[in-house]
Formats: structure tokens, sequence, C-alpha cells
């Protein structure tokens, strides 16, 4: 008899770790920490739960939900990070019962727009394309695939990242933050760039204030920033989790974003040059960027499709 219940991480964790195990570890390999990072439901701050389905006495379907946190009055947004299915679950109805009452539980947390893959933080930004199994199952369940973003690397190891840093000029410094500048990159990010809010607020509430790179005007505001992630970053942060196929020594940068008005004047150049530095200096050997569309924009500055994925929101 199947039964499907909500996830409870003292009876099920060993138990779906050993599902991504075999079901994704030779493809997607983590470590038993790495996955208890992207999936713990025990803090409300990660707006997480959880669903499995087993067959008998075996775990054979897991499904992870996030409501990540969001400003007051603003739509949530509901995430579906990963659905693992056995092999001896295929075709049998019981992902696909799963992946409902997943999206039924995202829709009692209010949520009214939901995306496969994303979340904060998150394990992938949609749905590989490296999983051939996947998106068949995801179009039978009614989501459309209409575009793809990527992961890109660079191998700081080149020589470049050494080369002096380009400044962007006309008054704009670019910098490492300090604590006090903390409520003015959060108050960029929200008038700027809201959806990644929730990555800049997490990085925050962990205090990795030295891993916000900003670039701001004399005495003036905020026009652009980054975040960096390194092996220094604080031991809950998964912004670069693949460190079984990139390296112990990756790290990587992300959410890279200068204000509509500055747009068009070097400083995201200058941001991703500077953080690229910033980076080798602190020992990196490949930087990662996800979750990106900006294929050309980035290979200027070095940094190559490393792997890709199918996106898809859904109402």
């Amino acid at each position: 008899m199947v039964t499907v219940r909500p996830f409870v991480a003292e009876r099920d964790a060993g138990a779906v770790f050993a599902l991504w195990q075999a079901t994704l570890g030779a493809t997607w390999p983590l470590t038993a920490a790495q996955f208890r990072r992207v999936t713990d439901d025990t803090g409300p701050a990660h707006g997480r739960a959880h669903f499995v389905a087993e067959d008998g006495a075996a775990l054979v379907v897991f499904a992870a939900t996030q409501v990540p946190p969001h400003d007051p009055g603003a739509p949530p947004v509901g995430h579906l990070p990963a659905l693992l299915v056995a092999p001896s679950a295929w075709r049998r109805g019981i992902g696909t019962a799963l992946h409902d009452r997943a999206l039924a539980h995202l829709h009692e947390q209010g949520a009214r727009r939901v995306q496969v893959g994303g979340g904060v933080p998150r394990i992938w930004p949609g749905v590989p394309r490296d999983l051939p199994a996947a998106l068949p199952f995801f179009r039978r369940q009614g989501w459309g695939f209409a575009e793809t973003s990527y992961d890109l690397v660079r191998d700081l190891r080149d020589g470049r990242a050494t080369m002096p840093s380009p400044q962007p000029g006309g008054g704009v410094a670019i910098a490492v933050a300090a604590a006090e500048d903390v409520p003015d990159l959060l108050s960029f990010e929200r008038r700027e760039f809201p959806s990644w809010q929730g990555a800049y607020a997490h990085v925050a509430r962990l205090g990795d204030h030295a891993d916000f790179l900003l670039a701001r005007r004399a005495g003036g505001p905020v026009v652009g920033e980054l975040i960096l992630f390194t092996p220094r970053s604080h031991p809950e942060r998964s912004d670069v989790l693949w460190t079984r196929l990139l390296g112990a020594d990756c790290g990587g940068l992300g959410a890279v974003g200068v204000a509509a008005s500055v747009r068009g004047r070097g400083i995201g150049t200058a941001l991703v040059t500077c953080g690229s530095a910033m980076l080798h200096k602190r020992g990196v050997g490949n930087s990662c960027i996800g979750w990106t569309w900006l294929v050309d924009f980035y290979g200027r500055l070095g940094y190559r499709p490393w792997r890709s994925y199918a996106m898809s929101w859904r109402d």
C-alpha cells in the first residue's frame, strides 16, 4: 500500500538522502551535510515543508517545497526545489500524487505563483537538462519550459584574476561592505531587485557582510552590488553546492545587480572583475555564477557554461 504523508526529519532524513544517492548521486553528488542544509525544514525562517510517499516500508518519493520569507503585502512565491522518485515507483502515479500534494500545500500557504526549482538556499534554479526523465514528467503535469538558464564556471587560477581590477569611474567606487552598509544594501535590493531580497537577507542574517561587494558613489547611495561565496563563508550557506564536482576550494558570485539609472557605464563589469579577484585572493579555484541568462556578458569576463536548466513558472 502506498502512503503519502509529511516529511519528518528525525524519521525520514536518512532514507531521503539514500534516495538522493540512489537516483542522483552519480550525476549530482552531495554530502549528507550539504543535503541537510538545503532541505532542513526545522526553522520557520526557511518556509520549507516536505512530503514523502512510502510503498509498504520503503520510502520511494520525496517532494520538497518552500515559500521563502517575503515583504508583507507582496504575493508569496512557492517553489518545488526537488522531486525524487525511486525507479521502483516510476509510471505508477506515485510521483504525480506527491507532485500534486506539494502544489496543494503551496496553494494553502498563499502562493499564487510557483517555480520548479529556486528557493533560498536552492538546489537548482530549474530542471537540470542532464536528467532526461525529468522534463517529460513535468510536462505531463502541465509545466511548460520556454527558456534556459545557466551555471557558469571560471578557473581563477588562469592568471587573469591577478590583473588590476577596473574602477567604473563617474565617482563610483567598488568596495567590500561593512556591517553598517547592510541596511543600505537591503534597501537597494528592495527597490531595484525585489526578487533577490531573500538571498541578500539570508547572507546578512548569517553575518557574512564581508561577502557583499558594493558599488557606491562617494558619500552617496548604493548603485550596484553582488554576493560572494568562498570556503570561508558561513558553514550554513550553500551558494555553491557542487564541491564534489568543482573542487573543495570552489566559490562563486551571484545576484549581480546595477541600478537601472546607471546601467551601461561599466559598473557591472567592474563588480564582477573585482569580485573574481577577491575570490582568488580568498583562495577560490573554480568560481561559479549560478542561474543566469547572461552568457555573453560573463563570457567576456572568462566564465563559460557548465550546466543548463529548463525554467518554468506557473500560476
